[in-house]
């Protein structure tokens, strides 16, 4: 690759560092699950540009010393610190979901309710006790009407 073809990619990458930054300064909170999705695509984007501009730094890096590309790495350096704070703030913002999504969760499992145990009677397989063994289900008040009407269909 030419150094021209790899100053073009990092063009490209800063274009693509400039969207995502511009996605999280204008980012205004709308719907919960779509932002958190939204976030969530950032930052695996913005991940895929830090390891790209790593690749790009070793292809800098494998140029013969007579070749001058201390500005394009200098350049290349400032793009990764930049991706880096993008990556942080795109964390920031998700990390308020995951807070809410933890307050929800702790919440839901202080609210869970112990209800009585419901003693049932054993059937024990044999035909001349069924009858008996229905009747003691039938006629048992703390059972809900959904299990006796699927009883008698």
């Amino acid at each position: 690759m030419t150094i021209i073809e790899l100053n073009r990619k990092q063009t490209t990458f800063r274009n693509k560092v400039s969207k995502v930054k511009n996605f999280i300064n204008s980012f205004q909170p709308t719907d919960s699950t779509k932002d958190y999705i939204a976030l969530k695509s950032k930052l695996d984007n913005i991940k895929s540009i830090i390891k790209e501009l790593d690749t790009l730094q070793n292809y800098y890096c494998a140029f013969p010393d007579k070749v001058n590309s201390k500005d394009s790495l200098d350049t290349l350096s400032n793009l990764e610190d930049e991706a880096e704070e993008t990556k942080v703030s795109i964390l920031v913002l998700l990390s308020n979901y995951e807070n809410k999504k933890e307050t929800v969760n702790n919440t839901s499992k202080n609210n869970h309710v112990k209800l009585p145990d419901l003693p049932l009677p054993t059937f024990r397989g044999k035909f001349q006790e069924f009858e008996q063994f229905m009747n003691r289900i039938g006629n048992n008040p703390s059972l809900n009407e959904t299990f006796l009407s699927q009883r008698s269909t």
